[in-house]
This record gives C-alpha cells, sequence and structure tokens, in this order.
C-alpha cells in the first residue's frame, strides 16, 4: 500500500501544521514587523486543536483564521500612535 505526501499530510495534520509553523517563522525576518510570528502563533494554535480534534479540519481551520485575526489585531494595536496630540492640519 502506497502513500504519498497528500495523503500523509491530510492523515497528520498535526505535521502540516507544524510546517506552517516553521516556515512563518523562517519568514519573520523578512518582514520584522511580527506579522508572519503572529500567523506562526495562529498556527500553533491550529495544531493544538488538530491534537484535540485530529479529524477536524474546519475546526482546525477557523482555530487559525480566529488567532490570525486576534493577533494581528494586538499587532495594529501595538504599532498605533500613542501621542494625544491631533495629527498636523486638524484644530
Amino acid at each position: 500500500m502506497s502513500m504519498n505526501l497528500n495523503d500523509f499530510l491530510g492523515q497528520h495534520l498535526v505535521l502540516l501544521w507544524l510546517i506552517l509553523a516553521a516556515m512563518l517563522v523562517a519568514l519573520e525576518p523578512l518582514r520584522r514587523d511580527w506579522t508572519f510570528a503572529a500567523l506562526a502563533v495562529a498556527s500553533l494554535v491550529a495544531l493544538l486543536g488538530a491534537l484535540v480534534v485530529p479529524h477536524a479540519w474546519y475546526i482546525q481551520l477557523a482555530l487559525f483564521v480566529v488567532a490570525a485575526v486576534v493577533g494581528e489585531a494586538l499587532l495594529r494595536r501595538r504599532r498605533r500612535p500613542r501621542s494625544s496630540e491631533p495629527p498636523a492640519g486638524e484644530a
């Protein structure tokens, strides 16, 4: 019985999320704004979901999307300037 890589990763979604997290961490130095790191953390959240419910890929995908949106919102909040002065040109 032979199995190709697509079948193998379909049956072992934990490895797929782990590979995705490793690739995103490797890409982080290219942007240096923590976006890929937030996506890597989101894929680790999905990996935890894959450990709990191994064959429910739709739950894992939903966990990834929610964690990515929360991570990006936290990053955007962190990047916002904290000055109380209005921008130039506004009175």
